[in-house]
């Protein structure tokens, strides 16, 4: 996360970068076309919010309510929360990631 927080640091005009492979880029095309695996998208905003620490249940669960499209979302941030909330994940893919947490967004909606 240091190197996202170096590269708004650097761009300050920016406010969204892409990684593949380790490497950062100013567009999603180029981070895609590197092809080296996943392509993560990172905004300044996510990137200020996680700079406060790790965001409690609570302050996910509020997050989770707002989230319209949860594959706008970088899967690590997806990831990191699933294991917080205890999601139960069949299997790695981001397929089903982003169901899981549109499931649990029904169930908060019930309750």
């Amino acid at each position: 996360m240091d190197k996202i927080k170096s590269y708004f640091e650097r761009y300050p005009n920016s406010n969204e970068v892409f990684e593949n492979g380790g490497k950062l880029f100013h567009n999603q095309g180029a981070a895609e076309s590197f092809g080296q695996g996943e392509t993560t998208k990172y905004t300044r905003e996510q990137v200020e919010k996680s700079a406060d620490g790790p965001a409690s249940k609570d302050e996910i669960i509020l997050q989770v309510k707002e989230i319209e499209d949860f594959s706008t979302i970088p899967t690590k941030q997806l990831r990191e929360w699933a294991k917080i909330l205890e999601i139960k994940l069949a299997t790695n893919t981001n397929a089903v990631l982003f169901k899981a947490f549109s499931d649990f967004k029904e169930t908060l909606k019930e309750e």
